[in-house]
């Protein structure tokens, strides 16, 4: 179960990361190599181990923004999920110095791989935090992490707030609140006016 899922990275101070693979756009992690890099003989070590990176890379997509419609149905399963509010700074302290925080870039053309002395993860990373401009509105940044699964961290307090859908349904909705109740994190649900949305407080 989903909500389950999210609750339990809530009251144990995780975010999961899967793998990129996982994602929804099928472009992700496309690149191309710069002529100089392509053309090296000495390269197809390097290939490998960013192609290496790639695949055991975990990711974990965020967005500045919480009251995006389209992302409520893309990313929240048509507004019955929820939304998970982060304070940066808190994140940031806690998370091991190994886990990386982007924000994507967004452009008409795919990330070029230079000769240079970048790692395969530092390449790798470059891959995965570049997506056209037709995402731009979800305004996203990304955790990467060097390997699948748990990016912990080190304080509850981290979490700031829970968003609810407006479609939530009731089972979902009390689960979340009582482990928003236990962990003193503020929940608020979705209400919808007309072409408009708010959060009310549930507590």
């Amino acid at each position: 179960d989903k909500a389950a899922r999210e609750v339990q990275a809530l009251t144990e101070g995780y975010i999961y990361c899967p793998a990129y693979s996982a994602m929804n756009d099928p472009m992700e992690g496309l690149h191309r190599l710069s002529s100089r890099f392509a053309e090296n003989p000495r390269s197809a070590k390097s290939r490998a181990n960013i192609q290496k990176a790639l695949e055991d890379m975990g990711i974990a997509a965020m967005s500045e923004v919480y009251d995006h419609e389209p992302m409520w149905a893309h990313y929240a399963n048509q507004f019955s999920g929820m939304c998970v509010q982060y304070n940066l700074s808190r994140l940031l302290k806690g998370l091991d110095a190994d886990i990386a925080i982007t924000r994507m870039m967004y452009s008409e053309i795919e990330p070029v791989l230079l000769d240079d002395r970048s790692t395969a993860i530092d390449r790798a990373r470059l891959c995965l935090s570049s997506k056209t401009v037709r995402w731009a509105s979800e305004r996203e940044w990304r955790l990467f992490k060097v390997d699948q699964g748990k990016a912990q961290y080190k304080e509850i307090r981290t979490v700031t707030k829970i968003f609810l859908g407006s479609r939530v349904s009731a089972a979902d909705e009390q689960m979340v609140r009582e482990a928003g109740g236990s962990l003193r994190i503020s929940v608020v649900k979705m209400k919808i006016d007309a072409y408009s949305i708010a959060f009310e407080s549930l507590r």
